[in-house]
């Protein structure tokens, strides 16, 4: 029988040990570390899920197919990237805080019904399949939602896990005062509006108006933001954050293209070169949403008291050393 110390010392194996080389999982009740490159548990997991959902997404017809993998290979896609910035870093964001995981689930419900709000007007996008508008379908629909937020951490933190990104610390700082700031949150407001009154030539600010409105206020009231970082000449957090959306938005188009129940793309002027369901230019739209959800979380988590535990790590921070 285990012994209560035992069991804590094998529990405590499910996390990564660091050392001065490379952070090392060791097994549960083994001695004998991970090589290098096999993933933590989590990441195995999110491989297993993602192998068994993603062919289910072919098999299965229809709404019920969709609803029933979506949730499930994005859960899987979540984790598996985590498990890869456990290998490379030695912590991770479900290392760090569970609780703002769950909390970026949560939030990711009605962020990204806002942005169905929005569509009802600019009608950039339509569902194809059979209408359902059933409690138990919104229920489902708001289910695949709540993946946005994480997924667009995770990826974004994978990419700022890699060498590259050191280059970027050392920009040129982007010089604001408080008065340019407050004019940008202001600009934000005044975007959003023209957005709204004139949305076939200006749906493109869908991705960039919130970002303008939230990331000054977060950066007045203290809160993490992106023009706290580019004021000191570091830049890591915009090509993290584009790159990571980017990213997202070619997993996203590229599991969407093979459902039966998907959503194609209506740009109007800009309706060309598709890649799977979307048009080639519609991609960059994905650079300033990943800015736009980091913005727009820290500004919620902010409100509740919760960013303080959503540092994002870098590298070429003290702490993270993986090339």
């Amino acid at each position: 029988m285990l012994s209560k110390l035992d069991l804590k010392a094998s529990l405590e194996g499910l996390v990564i040990i660091r050392d001065d080389r490379l952070p090392v999982r060791r097994i549960p009740l083994r001695e004998k570390p991970l090589p290098r490159y096999v993933l933590p548990y989590r990441g195995l997991l999110g491989l297993l899920i993602v192998a068994i959902a993603w062919p289910l997404s072919w098999v299965l017809d229809g709404e019920v197919g969709q609803n029933s993998t979506f949730f499930p290979l994005w859960l899987g896609f979540i984790l598996i990237a985590d498990g890869l910035v456990l290998r490379r870093t030695g912590t991770s964001l479900i290392v760090r805080s569970p609780k703002i995981v769950a909390v970026m689930f949560v939030a990711a419900v009605p962020y990204w019904w806002m942005f169905e709000g929005i569509n009802l007007i600019t009608q950039n996008w339509v569902y194809i399949g059979p209408e359902n508008r059933t409690l138990v379908n919104y229920l489902d629909t708001s289910l695949s939602f709540s993946v946005v937020i994480a997924a667009v951490f995770e990826l974004s933190e994978l990419v700022g896990s890699f060498g590259f990104i050191r280059r970027f610390s050392r920009l040129p700082a982007l010089v604001l005062s408080q008065a340019q700031i407050q004019a940008v949150a202001i600009l934000g407001i005044l975007s959003f509006a023209a957005l709204l009154l004139w949305p076939t030539y200006l749906f493109p600010l869908t991705w960039l108006s919130l970002f303008f409105i939230f990331d000054p206020i977060n950066h007045l009231t203290g809160r993490p933001s992106i023009i706290s970082q580019v004021k000191k000449g570091d830049w890591r957090l915009v090509i993290a954050f584009a790159l990571g959306a980017l990213a997202c938005g070619f997993f996203w188009e590229m599991w969407n293209n093979t459902t039966s129940v998907s959503w194609k793309y209506d740009f109007a002027y800009l309706d060309f070169g598709r890649v799977f369901q979307m048009p080639i230019i519609g991609y960059g739209g994905y650079l300033p949403f990943g800015l736009e959800t980091y913005a727009v979380f820290h500004f919620v988590a902010g409100v509740f008291g919760w960013s303080s535990d959503s540092h994002v790590p870098m590298n070429g921070d003290a702490q993270t050393t993986s090339a």
